[in-house]
């Protein structure tokens, strides 16, 4: 039993999610990182697309908020379990910023609850969900991250200069306690 727990591992306290994965990257470019009901992306592609999706939030982020992203900023992601979903949390910490999950099957008054808490410009999210009955995002920070979306067929590729650091924050999760806030 212990042999078989002994699962410890070092782990670099100085890299940053996307560090960690773009060395991945780097290792096996081309074997399969991401497989989601019949598709699926390489470690290539998946960073590629993640690079692209970070650029267009850092420059959608500039002209919303009239200043640069900087770490630990919130971005909201309201996605459906997709390839998409994957590249969006990536994108966002390439971005610099930190995501905040919010499931399209939340009470609307719970998302609208954690978007004005939070003060997000940015919400990420798939076209179909804005014809989704009872869900209503706010059309002025909303972001269309589906595959067929044109930024991924016009942005740059490579990787992005570093934009935050390991101590910054990644993921903000809203959990409802006692309150339900």
């Amino acid at each position: 039993v212990y042999k078989w727990n002994a699962t410890d591992k070092d782990y670099p306290l100085d890299k940053t999610i996307y560090e960690l994965f773009q060395e991945q990257v780097d290792k096996t470019p081309d074997n399969i990182a991401l497989v989601y009901e019949g598709e699926e992306l390489s470690y290539r592609e998946l960073n590629e697309k993640s690079n692209q999706l970070a650029r267009y939030i850092r420059l959608s982020y500039q002209q919303k908020a009239q200043e640069k992203l900087k770490e630990d900023t919130l971005i909201a992601l309201c996605l459906d379990r997709s390839l998409e979903m994957v590249i969006a949390i990536l994108a966002v910490l390439k971005s610099g910023g930190a995501y905040v999950p919010i499931d399209p099957e939340y009470p609307q008054d719970r998302i609208d609850y954690i978007l004005e808490d939070t003060g997000a410009v940015l919400v990420l999210s798939q076209n179909h969900l804005l014809e989704k009955e009872g869900l209503h995002l706010p059309e002025d920070k909303f972001i269309a991250v589906d595959l067929s979306e044109s930024i991924y067929n016009e942005a740059d590729t490579s990787n992005l200069p570093q934009y935050s650091s390991a101590k910054d924050l990644a993921y903000v999760i809203y959990t409802s306690g006692t309150t339900g806030r």
